[in-house]
């Protein structure tokens, strides 16, 4: 039986909330990444998984995984892409089963928080609904067995009366009047991405998987953006939060790039070491001057697999950590 939380406890806006921690994983669909995401699960990948568990046909021709989606669409997201899934299958069938699940995280302690944006086509009628969820073991279906957050579906209803409207157990988006926008063409009220958030430190110590399962039945379309998970990575000093070291794309193709900020100009180089701990990669930078600086590395070298790279820079070391694909 799966572990609800207490959604209450839970939930509360990005803005301001999360603590300045390093960055464990980040996703913002600004390129299209689903070339690179694995189709099924093996239960120990170290990728992305974009799995379509239904088989089902979409009834509009759409794929039937999550599908990446480039600039505005349905005035969800007008600035940035996005990653969506549809419910509305061939024949109106119902068990539509969309699971997009991240590589395996490790959670070293209680400051680890995932946070991410969603939105559905429209509302309050055909709402999707969506579940996140969370393994420790591996990444097969059944072992999702925490929820960490469950937006409802759309029941059953009509007209703009909300209190007309019957949906399954759950946040429902738009109920409050905020993250919406009406269309006056279609008089239905078109979904904005809104920020979510969970705290992950009742897994500290342990190495988990995350999941966002499009569940919903015979509805319509929901985008989900910025995914990132927060935290403590291991082996860092008390200043590394001064560098704020970020990796992206994570897992990497061909490059990646690295994004970090100096208090003060001065020497700057890098090491990138295998699983194993071997020494695979290095590079002097020479003087780098203070302030926020980006750097990108060819990695199409590398062998497939786990990497930690060690930035030095400001008499500080900061490790993180990258999937080479």
């Amino acid at each position: 039986m799966k572990n609800l939380l207490t959604i209450s406890a839970l939930l509360f806006s990005t803005s301001g909330a999360i603590a300045q921690n390093d960055t464990l994983l980040f996703e913002n669909f600004d390129l299209d990444p689903t070339p690179s995401y694995a189709l099924f699960n093996n239960g120990t990948d170290t990728t992305w998984v974009n799995f379509d568990a239904d088989a089902l046909p979409d009834g509009n021709g759409r794929p039937q995984e999550w599908f990446w989606v480039e600039g505005a669409f349905s005035s969800v997201d007008s600035i940035e892409n996005s990653l969506w899934s549809s419910s509305w299958l061939a024949n109106f069938l119902p068990g539509n089963r969309n699971w997009l699940i991240t590589p395996p995280i490790y959670i070293s302690d209680a400051n680890a928080v995932l946070s991410w944006e969603a939105a559905p086509r429209q509302t309050p009628r055909y709402v999707d609904g969506y579940t996140v969820m969370v393994s420790t073991t591996d990444n097969f279906e059944a072992s999702f067995t925490d929820t960490l957050f469950q937006a409802a579906q759309y029941l059953s209803g009509s007209g703009n009366d909300w209190a007309g409207y019957t949906f399954s157990p759950g946040f429902v988006h738009g109920l409050d009047g905020t993250y919406i926008e009406y269309d006056g063409d279609s008089g239905a009220y078109i979904g904005v991405l809104r920020p979510f958030s969970a705290s992950l430190a009742a897994y500290s110590g342990q190495t988990i998987y995350i999941t966002f399962l499009h569940d919903a039945d015979d509805d319509n379309l929901v985008a989900i953006d910025n995914i990132l998970v927060t935290g403590t990575l291991t082996g860092l000093n008390e200043n590394a939060n001064t560098i704020g070291l970020s990796v992206y794309p994570n897992p990497a193709k061909d490059k990646i790039e690295l994004n970090y900020s100096l208090k003060s100009t001065g020497p700057v180089s890098y090491n990138v070491y295998d699983s194993k701990g071997a020494q695979v990669m290095s590079l002097n930078r020479g003087i780098q001057i203070a302030g926020q600086q980006k750097l990108a590395i060819d990695v199409s070298k590398l062998s497939a697999g786990a990497y930690t790279i060690q930035l030095n820079a400001d008499g500080t070391t900061v490790n993180s950590r990258f999937v080479k694909e």
